[in-house]
């Protein structure tokens, strides 16, 4: 025992030391509950509908008295309705496509779930570094300032500015530390990993991202939204189609039935006025007549089942009257569903259509505003923007400090605009559907192909 109970701790633990990566996280969407039960739904109904030779089948019995002296057997079907069993089928095959579109939404969703938890953690992490350089700046702005104390270039609303900076950059980081913790937790929730290892070469670069973002893509029934409405409309009218095909049963019932009668044991009364009783039958009477040859009075007779076994069969149907019926109540309800289900497609199409527009239209403006902050980013790593602060502060460093935090600053607001380009982009991903496909691993960088 202790031996299974060793080997299990180094399968966990081995487990454990895996590291974070797209592809692990990616894949453990197939193992959400939510994903399992969308597809216990499908396989609940792909086989379809089983062949029906009628509607029902029963077995009557009726006893007529306790005296078990009569028994009446009959075997009762319903017939299907005309065009039924093709109705059920169609519909049955709308309700499949219908599940699967609600798959796919199930699907979509987790994995975009999971790729917006790991792009925040990465971006949040880029954040955190730049605020940490932000900090030290300050701090070496604090340090020159108190240098200067009492100097005629001293300027106390600077040091008391730096130290006010110094308290906003704090709860940054302490910002920054608390989201990349609940993150971590949220991924932890999803996959065992002892370090995370999310490569930011998955990611499309911005001049990719403008690249796929040129063509604008038009919403079709591709997307699972649209599926999943466009579904639940057709399996509207295909229940509309085959409950009026139910609607055709004009044959209620056929019946083969078989009554049998204990002949010998069968006794009526019979209301004769002048029937002669035969002397062996005396004692069957009784006392009835005072035995007498002639008695006018209620009698007690035996009668026998003398019926050839043919006669005992007999043969039942029950036609259906449509007459004052309340169909068209039924059919006008079935109507109404149909009319709203084409009504939720048709609010679903304009609605998406025009959310994925309006995607498309902040994505290109802010990757537009991205370009400005690089473009500068890029002077200043290039060194001219540095040769001319030394040439105006003549090396002095506040001023100096004062470009660095420049473009710190730059650096933050263009990776703020990275986060809100791939938000943005991640659910414009998981409307058309990406997130769906089973045949690509890196769904960011195969786009709206």
């Amino acid at each position: 025992m202790n031996k299974i109970s060793f080997i299990c701790l180094l399968m966990t633990s081995a487990l454990m030391a895996t590291p974070l990566t797209w592809d692990r996280l990616v894949k453990s969407a197939d193992e959400d509950p939510v994903l399992k039960t969308a597809d216990r739904r499908i396989g609940s109904i792909s086989s379809g509908p089983t062949t029906k030779l009628w509607d029902d089948l029963e077995l009557r019995y009726k006893l007529g008295g306790f005296g078990f002296l009569e028994h009446d057997i009959e075997l009762r079907l319903k017939p299907n309705s005309v065009g039924e069993q093709k109705a059920t089928r169609k519909y049955w095959k709308a309700q499949k496509s219908y599940q699967q579109a609600r798959y796919n939404v199930d699907k979509s969703y987790l994995i975009y779930d999971r790729y917006e938890r790991a792009l925040r953690y990465v971006i949040r992490q880029k954040m955190a570094t730049i605020n940490e350089e932000l900090y030290q700046v300050n701090q070496d702005r604090i340090t020159v300032l108190h240098a200067r104390a009492g100097s005629e270039t001293f300027n106390a609303v600077d040091l008391m500015s730096a130290i006010e900076k110094t308290a906003a950059l704090r709860a940054e980081l302490i910002a920054d530390s608390t989201a990349l913790r609940d993150t971590e937790m949220k991924l932890r929730s999803w996959v065992a990993f002892d370090s995370i290892s999310l490569d930011t070469s998955w990611l499309p670069t911005m001049e990719e991202l403008n690249a796929t973002l040129q063509q604008k893509s038009h919403v079709d029934s591709t997307f699972p939204l649209i599926a999943m409405a466009k579904g639940k409309w057709n399996v509207n009218e295909e229940r509309l189609i085959q409950e009026n095909a139910g609607d055709r049963d004009f044959i209620s019932y056929i019946g083969l039935g078989y009554k049998h009668v204990i002949a010998e044991k069968k006794y009526k009364w019979i209301d004769n006025m002048d029937y002669t009783l035969n002397p062996d039958q005396y004692s069957e009477w009784g006392d009835a007549c005072n035995m007498e040859a002639t008695c006018e009075a209620w009698l007690l007779s035996r009668s026998e089942d003398d019926r050839r076994m043919i006669d005992k069969f007999y043969l039942n149907i029950g036609i259906k009257l449509p007459f004052f019926s309340n169909n068209n109540d039924d059919l006008m309800r079935r109507q109404i569903s149909v009319l709203d289900a084409e009504s939720d497609y048709l609010d679903e199409y304009r609605d998406l259509d025009q959310k994925v527009a309006r995607l498309h239209e902040e994505i290109v403006a802010l990757i537009a505003q991205w370009k400005v902050q690089k473009d500068f980013v890029a002077q200043v790593d290039a060194g001219s923007v540095f040769q001319e602060f030394a040439a105006m502060a003549s090396s002095d460093p506040l001023l100096l400090l004062r470009a660095k935090e420049s473009v710190l600053e730059s650096t933050l607001k263009a990776v703020k605009l990275e986060y809100d380009i791939f938000q943005r982009y991640l659910i414009l991903l998981d409307y058309a559907g990406v997130f769906s496909r089973s045949d690509i691993s890196n769904h960011l960088k195969a786009g709206l192909k």
